[in-house]
């Protein structure tokens, strides 16, 4: 399943979800309700769909805030994906186009397939979270969505000074799936390399779970009864700056 194959499922899992109830708070995203979220990926599809054929990097115009009312939202983000999901799949990936890491690295389309497709898959979960349920990722997404956010969207924010501040080395490494990264915080800088080597933290579990702590939506540190096969070892304190501060 390449990736808008993988976007098609994710969003279609959270607008069944959301449609339960658009007034429901989401847990994971404070202050935030089901409806919110919906309007929030649908108007990150519909920018993306508007920016993308331009061709070039500059930062994209706003688009219209998606409607309010149940059945016209619903609509709205029905389009927005059916828009989105046909663009990616034809898009030339070598076309230039704005992305959230022009400033360190040349902005070209194949960024954004799997951007929204990673985008989508945390909330879905966040949205089933609305109702008391936690669904079980993927391991192998889980696993890339892991890899992105480490390896492409960390040193970009780190590099704006937008993730949390932290000076040192972080080994994360999942048990499920192939999966290790040695995470160099210095500076302005993350520089990650795929590799088994001993940290200054640790973070290791199973993808889904490790998805969810660097994502910020659960606490690894949490001493608490956990059973979600997380462990942390050595400074602890660090794991915050993994995070990619949006």
């Amino acid at each position: 399943m390449g990736y808008p194959a993988e976007l098609e499922a994710h969003a279609d899992a959270l607008l069944t979800t959301a449609l339960r109830d658009l007034g429901a708070p989401v847990p994971s995203c404070p202050g935030w309700d089901c409806r919110r979220l919906l309007s929030h990926v649908g108007r990150l599809f519909a920018v993306t769909a508007a920016h993308l054929p331009r061709g070039v990097t500059d930062e994209p115009e706003r688009v219209p805030v998606p409607p309010q009312g149940d059945a016209a939202l619903a609509d709205y983000f029905r389009n927005t994906t059916a828009e989105i999901v046909a663009l990616l799949r034809e898009v030339d990936p070598e076309l230039p186009a704005w992305t959230l890491t022009n400033h360190i690295t040349p902005g070209v389309a194949a960024f954004w397939p799997r951007r929204l497709a990673n985008e989508t898959l945390v909330h879905a979960w966040d949205a089933a979270g609305a109702f008391g349920e936690s669904p079980e990722f993927v391991p192998e997404q889980a696993a890339d969505a892991i890899d992105e956010l480490l390896t492409s969207l960390l040193p970009a924010a780190r590099a704006v000074g937008i993730s949390p501040p932290g000076e040192g080395t972080v080994h994360v490494h999942l048990t499920d799936v192939p999966g290790e990264w040695l995470v160099r915080l210095e500076g302005p800088a993350a520089r990650v390399a795929k590799e088994h080597a001993k940290g200054d933290a640790a973070l290791r579990g199973p993808a889904g779970a490790v998805l969810l702590a660097v994502w910020g939506r659960i606490d690894p540190t949490d001493p608490g009864p956990r059973g979600d096969g997380l462990a942390v070892h050595g400074d602890a304190a660090l794991l915050p700056a993994l995070r990619n501060g949006r």
